[in-house]
């Protein structure tokens, strides 16, 4: 049975302003710390307050459109750019202003942003004073410029963007492109979308860790190289159908996992005998998965061994190697193009949360240690299995200052006497009571590293 339906996803409404001037645009990149599009491609806006006043706005060129939007476009572009909209119009520096397009975020994400863009046309270039807070970078250029970083390979954007500059780049006085949201049918697909050129998402609904409810899974390969689907795991017949529906397009050359578990290889082999592929992986994973589920799980598939510095395919031309990540998964694999463009970790973390490590395929250690590792390689993108790609490693750099905290806690509260129920009630005071018998097998696994390290 399919899972049943979850409630509609929280809709919020936000603007974005696109400064345009003498065929050029403004757009920035925001902060790869921050908690919403990490790293992103994006113009300057943000979200509509509730304190946003409902009224119409009373400066000229603005007072036509919806009056709380105008505040909160005003808002915005004065946080992040540090520019007096109402005052660039009564100067004559602002030309006009557009509705220019509207686009509400797929059904696949926790928060829906309904984007309104607004087209701002200027007599002059302002001098505009970035919010460093939010904005890593700032620039003016043609939307072909932005739309080629993106194609190269070097820009993550959300779809709605990409689409926006597409538009202005056929009719640059375009004024009103009107919706330009997704239209899925999710009754008879998955969804698929790319934030990076070439990588293309399929959040699949899965039977993974709550609270999340889809395993990503990558569809990788330039044309006449390997082309392979990254994790799929469908969580019930249903969507395996769906998902053989949404591949009808593609000539697939093999099914890849990243580790054992069983949200990342559901239905796997019911996939690959539909399609004729072979599954690569671990050795381990490959133990692991037979052990667990039946020396006859994989009947009539071929089963293909992969290792660190196999070559897997290619990507923007680039060979996209294998790399060995333990820790939460002993046989857990990872990829990345040799210019470390990119790098998909699988569950190395995710993008809420953290992962569970417990005996006995997980390690503490180990997982320290590749976390190390990877912010030492220091690719420009990470790519989880849970959430959205993010730019930098950030959140690696993140997740081991935590973990080491933690770990620290554990210790003294260890040698203290304290018991690990003792510890648990200290260390995860407000975590969902659900999760705590996992946060209990990280205890534990902490506790390991720890006498083998002999400090306790």
């Amino acid at each position: 049975m399919e899972r049943p339906a979850m409630p509609p996803a929280k809709i919020i409404e936000s603007v974005a302003a696109v400064f345009c001037y003498q065929g050029e645009i403004f757009a920035l990149r925001r902060q790869p710390y921050l908690q919403a599009f990490p790293g992103y491609e994006s113009f300057p806006g943000g979200k509509i307050d509730r304190d946003d006043p409902d009224l119409p706005h009373p400066s000229p060129l603005l007072r036509e459109w919806d009056g709380k939007r105008m505040h909160a476009l005003v808002r915005e572009v004065r946080e992040e750019l540090g520019y007096d909209l109402p005052a660039g119009i009564a100067s004559g520096q602002v030309k006009a202003v557009h509705y220019l397009a509207k686009a509400l975020a797929p059904p696949v994400v926790a928060a829906r942003f309904f984007l309104h863009v607004f087209r701002i046309d200027l007599e002059t270039r302002p001098v505009f004073s970035a919010d460093p807070g939010e904005i890593a970078d700032c620039f003016w250029k043609t939307p072909r410029q932005l739309l080629d970083s993106f194609e190269r390979g070097d820009a993550l954007m959300v779809p709605p963007l990409r689409w926006v500059l597409q538009a202005l780049e056929r009719d640059p006085q375009g004024v009103a492109f009107g919706d330009l949201s997704p239209r899925f049918d999710e009754d008879r697909f998955v969804i698929s979308f790319e934030q990076l050129s070439d990588v293309r998402i399929l959040p699949v609904p899965s039977n993974t860790f709550p609270p999340v409810k889809r395993t990503n899974a990558f569809l990788l390969g330039d044309p006449g190289a390997p082309r392979i689907l990254v994790d799929p795991s469908p969580e019930s017949p249903q969507v395996l159908e769906k998902l053989l529906r949404t591949l009808e397009p593609e000539t697939l050359s093999a099914l890849f996992l990243t580790h054992h578990h069983h949200d990342h290889h559901e239905h796997v082999p019911q996939l690959a005998r539909r399609l004729g592929v072979p599954v690569w992986m671990s050795d381990d994973t490959r133990e692991r998965i037979l052990k667990k589920y039946g020396s006859d799980y994989f009947t009539e598939v071929r089963l293909e061994i992969r290792r660190e510095g196999d070559e897997l395919t290619r990507w923007k031309g680039e060979t996209v190697r294998v790399f060995e990540i333990p820790g939460h998964d002993a046989g857990q694999l990872a990829l990345a193009p040799e210019s470390l463009r990119w790098f998909l970790v699988g569950d190395l973390i995710q993008g809420a949360g953290t992962v569970v490590i417990a005996a006995p395929e997980g390690d503490m250690a180990a997982y320290f240690g590749t976390l190390e590792r990877i912010i030492a390689l220091d690719p420009a993108v990470i790519l989880p299995s849970h959430g959205a790609p993010m730019r930098g490693t950030h959140r690696l750099r993140e997740t081991l200052r935590h973990r080491r905290e933690r770990e620290e806690a554990i210790h003294r509260l260890f040698v203290s006497g304290k018991t690990k129920a003792e510890i648990l009630d200290t260390v995860y005071q407000g975590v969902d009571q659900q999760l705590l018998p996992f946060a209990l097998l990280n205890i534990e696994s902490h506790l390991v590293k720890l006498r083998r390290e002999g400090r306790i």
